[in-house]
């Protein structure tokens, strides 16, 4: 009951800021547009987690993007590792950027679709909204965002960062390169499903009589904790028609996840038998830094 108290005050937080925002925005856009993109991302990093092996993605998308600042896109996420080799999920993503004087930022929802067979730490996520703002005081900027995600229960997620961006060129060929430190924090149901996933596939593997396997994974303490410090310096050249964006970033874990299933087996004789263990992933008990980078090309039209 308090957590969906806590999500309704959230949204009517959002919702209200959405309507300040609608009366006094400021932005310099002057018209609507088409924007079609391609994305590659090397690692599929999450607050400083990843997979035993990495997964990289190629991400196609388009979306509309109004004068007034409302936008909406959809895009699908094409997993390359070896072996891999699938859609691993569709978002759908709508929203409303803003910017007041020195302040700017967005409001956001988002709808994810995970292929089953992911491997991703984000794969148990079904979607969420929230929203994001920064304040640019000359020398760097500040920033923050919060939103509430869904996956098997309800996470809260919060970043915090400084910036400062060193822009050159007309405004139409812009470049812009833009060091940036950030603190992410969040609670922890995330990394039950992806756990519950990996417990599954791991035991059929290994026991080659399991038919089916029940697992619930929890994590002890799930409550929001520190997951990880970035560093990333993000490199873009925007033109009138067409852009690109490249942003390699350091992850660096802190506060391991702990986790513990109960696993109930059924074998081919239909016995069952149930386990309980200490299942936290080998890369979370030995947490390691991780450099990663995206690339996007894009034209609007």
């Amino acid at each position: 009951m308090q957590q969906l108290k806590s999500v309704t005050l959230f949204a009517c937080v959002i919702m209200m800021s959405c309507q300040c925002l609608l009366a006094q925005n400021n932005s310099d856009s002057t018209h609507s547009y088409w924007k079609a993109s391609m994305d590659y991302l090397s690692n599929a990093v999450y607050n400083g987690r990843k997979d035993s092996t990495a997964l990289p993605y190629f991400t196609p998308s388009i979306g509309y993007y109004h004068k007034s600042g409302w936008y909406i896109s959809a895009s699908a996420a094409y997993a390359a590792a070896t072996h891999e080799n699938r859609i691993d999920y569709f978002s759908f993503d709508a929203g409303y950027n803003f910017s007041i004087n020195n302040f700017s930022g967005d409001v956001r929802a988002n709808k994810t679709f995970y292929n089953a067979q992911s491997t991703a730490i984000k794969s148990d996520i079904k979607g969420g909204f929230g929203t994001d703002v920064s304040y640019d005081l000359h020398v760097f900027q500040v920033g923050a965002s919060a939103d509430v995600i869904f996956d098997n229960k309800t996470d809260f997620a919060f970043n915090a960062n400084i910036a400062h961006a060193f822009t050159w060129g007309p405004t139409l060929q812009q470049w812009s390169i833009t060091p940036t430190l950030a603190a992410n924090f969040s609670s922890l149901y995330f990394y039950e499903g992806y756990t519950n996933r990996r417990v599954g596939k791991a035991i059929k593997k290994i026991n080659p009589n399991v038919v089916t396997v029940k697992a619930t994974t929890v994590v002890p303490n799930p409550g929001i904790t520190l997951l990880d410090y970035e560093a990333s310096l993000p490199l873009t050249y925007d033109a009138k028609k067409w852009g690109i964006a490249f942003t390699p970033t350091y992850a660096i874990p802190v506060n391991k996840i702990e986790t513990t299933t109960t696993a109930t087996y059924t074998l081919k004789n239909r016995t069952t038998y149930t386990t309980i263990n200490n299942t936290t992933p080998a890369s979370e008990k030995n947490l390691s830094n991780t450099f990663y980078a995206e690339l996007t090309v894009y034209f609007k039209f």
